[in-house]
């Protein structure tokens, strides 16, 4: 997944577009990121297009499971801080940042364990799924987050990314304090 946040080409308001064969459940995770990334972010986001690609999706894309992955290739490009290259991650995401389960977490583990990865990000609520097989057991480190800001800090590097964790963290807690009345 690949992200860019160009100027907005209309005076009104900035666009998200994902491109990539996504289908119905794939496109509104895209819209429920961009909604937490625009209460985050500090940032008049009318003035910027969101552009995501999801590359090499020959099958196309169903789920949400990308949407940690979404948010923090959205992040990386308005922020401009790299991701680091050698971790993986899935989950869900909600509008309020809570990494949400998914399903297939073993297999999703597995690929990342052939692909040569050493460390993958999962949901908290999928640690009592995991069960590898013999070949994967011991060869990834398996970190389980909670929250979008947990994501930021293991796949993220470079300068800023602690006042990116704590800005988003702040975003995050206000979520925290209940319903208001």
């Amino acid at each position: 997944i690949e992200a860019e946040t160009p100027p907005a080409l209309s005076r009104s308001e900035g666009k998200v577009i994902a491109t990539g064969k996504l289908g119905k459940i794939a496109r509104e995770a895209v819209a429920n990121v961009s909604a937490l990334i625009k209460k985050y972010a500090g940032k008049d986001m009318s003035r910027y297009d969101v552009h995501i690609q999801f590359l090499q999706t020959y099958e196309g894309v169903e789920g949400d499971s990308a949407s940690v992955s979404i948010a923090t290739a959205v992040v990386s490009a308005l922020e401009e801080l790299p991701v680091r290259q050698d971790i993986a991650m899935t989950g869900s995401l909600s509008i309020r940042g809570e990494v949400l389960p998914i399903g297939g977490v073993n297999a999703k583990i597995e690929a990342a364990v052939e692909a040569g990865i050493k460390k993958v990000l999962i949901p908290f609520a999928n640690m009592g799924d995991v069960i590898l097989d013999k070949r994967s057991e011991g060869k990834i480190n398996i970190i389980p987050v909670k929250t979008l800001d947990e994501v930021i800090n293991y796949a993220m590097v470079g300068r800023g990314k602690d006042e990116l964790v704590q800005r988003v963290r702040m975003s995050i807690s206000q979520f925290d304090n209940g319903p208001e009345i």
